[in-house]
């Protein structure tokens, strides 16, 4: 019998639900919003789908194994060099990578409960042991308890600026505050996933990327506000040296022909990602007199995305069904540490519409 790593056998392999289809079937839903994934429901820009039906032509051919005309429009727009850019299949493998190319040892990760569970998963796969402090009061990373946390053994630190699933923001005071207090030799990883709706929301939002500091790497996707999920494409910037040793561990001829074509023609759509971004804007707002309407408590947001605080697991539980049975998806916590919680995603005008109605029904 093959032998499997203790780390492995520890790990819960990925249960999927019942398919949207099935589950629309079987309840006999007529509506439905689906708010469950943080996704764009407005879908792909429209000059990306061109560059992505280009790029089917050529898809006996390896793609450019580096992703010279991607990562040269991303640092254009980052204001950087073309190697202080990486590119992936999504962000989510670019922090697996992290761990092959810089963890070795007795090296820890050093984070907060309540965040991206991706993170615990590519630790544990890679035998990482973790850290986590509590999270703050409001739902936050607590800047102040990760520095006490700091040990000789902490190799890194993960924080979600925005968090998901909480969509609380750090400032650019408490990141200038963790960036002085952390050593030069600890790697400050700061996932910007829904970076692009953060800007808009936020004045006091801090942009990693224009820091330009050797132990700060910054994490983006195309996944959120570009509405390419699918295509898993996401990119990482940062000093030099650390993207080349992320380029060592990294799959060769990743991201594929079409995810780079994707990646290009969403960055060449400011306006869709403008009507993207306006469109979450508005509904946040809906959703919150909404919520304050059934005197629900949400944590508010800096995401594509609001938290309830439901204050037990079993309600929790029962609001998710009950929504579900309204033909509103929802996502019930547990999985974040955070069983009292739900998270609601925004969507297109119809379906929040939808789920506004719903509620004050």
């Amino acid at each position: 019998m093959i032998s499997i790593p203790q780390n492995i056998q520890e790990l819960v392999s990925y249960k999927p639900g019942k398919p949207v289809p099935q589950i629309i079937e079987e309840l006999g839903l007529k509506e439905w919003a689906i708010l469950w994934n943080n996704e764009n429901n407005l879908g792909p820009s429209p000059k990306a789908l061109q560059r992505i039906t280009e790029a089917l032509a050529t898809s006996h051919l390896y793609p450019d194994p580096v992703s010279t005309k991607l990562r040269e429009m991303i640092a254009e727009r980052n204001h950087c060099k073309l190697e202080n850019v990486v590119v992936g299949n999504g962000s989510e493998s670019i922090l697996d990578n992290l761990f092959g190319a810089f963890f070795e040892g007795e090296d820890e990760l050093l984070t907060c409960e309540g965040t991206f569970v991706a993170v615990y998963i590519w630790a544990k796969s890679n035998n990482v042991p973790v850290t986590k402090v509590p999270l703050n009061s409001g739902y936050g990373f607590d800047v102040q308890r990760i520095v006490e946390a700091l040990t000789p053994n902490t190799k890194a630190i993960y924080i979600a600026n925005p968090n998901n699933p909480t969509g609380t923001m750090i400032t650019r005071d408490e990141l200038d505050y963790l960036i002085a207090q952390v050593p030069d030799d600890v790697l400050i990883i700061v996932d910007e996933a829904y970076f692009e709706y953060a800007l808009a929301l936020s004045p006091d939002y801090p942009d990693s990327s224009r820091l330009n500091l050797p132990n700060v790497l910054t994490l983006r996707t195309f996944s959120k506000a570009y509405g390419i999920a699918a295509i898993r494409v996401g990119y990482a910037i940062g000093h030099p040296e650390v993207i080349e040793a992320l380029n060592k561990v990294r799959m060769t001829f990743a991201p594929s022909n079409v995810a780079q074509a994707a990646g290009i023609g969403a960055l060449e759509d400011d306006e869709h990602l403008q009507k993207t971004i306006d469109l979450n804007t508005k509904a946040l707002s809906e959703f919150y007199q909404a919520f304050h309407d059934k005197e629900l408590k949400y944590i508010p947001s800096f995401g594509n995305f609001v938290m309830l605080d439901l204050e037990t697991a079993e309600n929790a539980k029962q609001f998710t069904t009950d929504m579900l049975h309204k033909g509103i998806f929802i996502r019930h916590l547990p999985a974040f540490g955070l069983p009292h919680c739900v998270r609601i995603s925004t969507g297109t005008e119809g379906e929040n519409a939808l789920l506004t109605s719903k509620l004050r029904a």
